[in-house]
């Protein structure tokens, strides 16, 4: 009695799962610690029938759905995807998977007794346009996935690279650090400006101590940044010009104006703690 494909390949099932899982990357290796390796199978395995549906069914079909037409396997496929990218495993660990299983499909599907060399050549090739489908959405998987890390971390690294903080009772200081662009100029103007109306802020400390350029572009972002400031009924000191960032903003013609500057923090501070009627004096002087 011959055996049709689907047929064949269902009673092939256990043992291309088990090729398919002692091949996969990380098998031997580092496993995701998160993950048991029984877990780890179990997915794999919720995987595997997925991918297999529809080469099982009889008759087969000249067509095979794509991921798109298939929504559960869609899920797991970005499930696996996702699943990487948390545990920081190497980006082309799904691509890899995909690639191990389709080789292990046609390792099996060379033994299948009852296929001419025609048959197999035609059914081999549907199997490789299918799986191409399948490698190609989990690599657009993958390139959103890798995308949205970025921007989540962009994100992270910039709202931590300008902290508003306060120093005293209406006095803020914001220290910038690293290169000031549009995205971050107008993120550090709406930080700051929540930051004024929240504490009601007479002073604001602006430091560019850690700013390594300033030129005509930080200049103006600075300025409109003050601009905004002031429109909230905040004084701005401005500290932390180096001489060479004074030589350079002179020779542009660059001035501020009417701002307060200082060229140290320290010296900043105390100037906002004079605009607020406020001083720093010692234990022995408060005592007397």
């Amino acid at each position: 009695m011959s055996l049709s494909l689907p047929t064949f390949l269902q009673a092939r099932r256990e043992a291309m799962l088990a090729e398919w899982i002692e091949a996969s990357p990380g098998a031997d290796a580092e496993t995701s610690v998160s993950l048991s390796t029984e877990a780890r199978n179990r997915q794999m395995e919720i995987l595997f029938d997925e991918i297999m549906a529809p080469l099982l069914v009889d008759p087969p079909t000249d067509f095979l759905p794509g991921p798109e037409e298939q929504a559960s396997l869609q899920e797991h496929l970005q499930a696996m995807v996702t699943e990487q990218a948390r545990h920081a495993a190497n980006a082309t660990d799904p691509i890899a998977l995909l690639f191990v299983l389709r080789q292990v499909l046609l390792d099996h599907l060379a033994q299948w007794p009852q296929a001419s060399a025609e048959t197999l050549a035609e059914d081999t090739a549907r199997l490789t346009r299918y799986f191409d489908q399948i490698t190609l959405f989990t690599f657009d998987s993958v390139i959103r996935q890798r995308d949205r890390q970025i921007s989540e971390q962009s994100m992270s690294l910039m709202e931590l690279s300008t902290p508003v903080l306060r120093l005293w009772h209406q006095i803020l200081l914001l220290p910038l650090v690293g290169i000031i662009d549009t995205g971050r100029a107008r993120q550090v103007t709406d930080h700051l400006l929540e930051a004024i109306a929240r504490h009601e802020a007479r002073v604001t400390v602006i430091d560019l101590t850690g700013v390594p350029i300033i030129d005509t572009s930080v200049a103006q972002h600075i300025m409109k940044t003050i601009d905004a400031a002031r429109l909230l009924g905040s004084r701005v000191v401005l500290t932390g010009i180096s001489p060479e960032g004074a030589q350079t903003l002179t020779k542009l013609g660059i001035r501020f104006g009417d701002v307060t500057c200082r060229a140290s923090l320290r010296a900043g501070i105390a100037e906002a703690l004079l605009l607020t009627g406020k001083c720093i004096a010692s234990m022995e002087d408060s005592g007397r």
